[in-house]
């Protein structure tokens, strides 16, 4: 999807429930529990879904938003009700309804509670969880555990240091992605110029990656996408390790008794900004190398 497509504003209307019982569908009412958690992502895709019956019957693009329900979940305010939708707004909600269709639709990927799993072309199966309320996808499995520490009134030490007990959300790796490649990884053998690599720095069985797009609907459908094709997004944390290894390397020749606690008066702030630009650049000249060597 191109930066254009991106823009465009779809045409999306409102129906009320009488509509959907006037012509033969269920009032989406009826398909939805109020009571329940709407954050939770297969509740909250279950309102689009509902009111685009007829687009699933018919086989076409879903263009009805939710009549009132987005009211009772962590959408941002101003894409709750499409009448008072900016021209922003709408094009933002185009990109929800966008990708809650490729969700329903597409074979590569399901939904439990919270988390969604994506089957990658290649065999990798990715995982992580949807957060509303963080604007952001998390570590599988954290809102499930968040939600249960709400219910216990339980605050991680580590939470409340960082927060001072305010805030909402208790526990999660935000923007962390699962994979079933488990811990200290290789590379997979069918990505270009760096497959076969074993991995120094990567402990965890799931790696950041970061949205490429302000709209979280359209960040969240490119990261599915990714991960189908699942070959460019390990060219990703494969590259940040490359990094990391030089920066741990430094660290080691220069400072090999740890970090002292004076460490800021050592260097002025413009020598701490060489150095790590010299980590940086040193990534990349040794990643245009593995690339050249592997077009040779």
């Amino acid at each position: 999807m191109n930066e254009k497509d991106t823009k465009k504003t779809k045409a999306i209307t409102n129906r009320h429930a009488s509509w959907f019982v006037e012509n033969g569908y269920a009032d989406p009412g009826d398909l939805i529990d109020h009571d329940a958690d709407l954050d939770e992502t297969a509740a909250f895709f279950g309102l689009f879904a509902a009111y685009n019956q007829h687009n699933i019957a018919q086989g076409t693009p879903w263009d009805t938003w939710p009549d009132w329900e987005l009211c009772l979940t962590s959408m941002p305010h101003e894409l709750q009700f499409v009448e008072d939708a900016s021209e922003e707004a709408l094009v933002k909600m185009g990109h929800w309804l966008e990708t809650v269709q490729f969700i329903h639709e597409s074979p590569h990927v399901s939904v439990d509670g919270y988390t969604l799993s994506v089957q990658g072309n290649h065999g990798t199966t990715f995982a992580f969880d949807l957060s509303l309320e963080l604007r952001c996808w998390t570590r599988p499995g954290d809102m499930a555990k968040h939600m249960q520490m709400l219910k216990e009134g339980t605050r991680p030490r580590e939470w409340m240091r960082l927060h001072g007990g305010n805030g909402g959300v208790v526990y999660a790796g935000m923007h962390a992605v699962g994979h079933s490649l488990g811990s200290f990884w290789y590379v997979p053998d069918h990505v270009p110029y760096l497959g076969g690599r074993a991995t120094n720095h990567t402990a965890d069985e799931e790696f950041d990656l970061y949205p490429e797009h302000d709209s979280l609907g359209l960040a969240m459908l490119t990261l599915i996408h990714l991960c189908i094709e699942d070959t460019a997004i390990w060219l990703i944390p494969a590259e940040q390790d490359i990094y990391e290894h030089i920066r741990v390397a430094w660290w080691e020749e220069n400072w090999p008794q740890g970090r002292p606690e004076d460490f800021l008066c050592q260097y002025t702030k413009e020598e701490w900004a060489d150095i790590r630009n010299g980590w940086s650049e040193e990534a990349t000249r040794r990643i245009e190398e593995l690339r050249r060597n592997h077009n040779e």
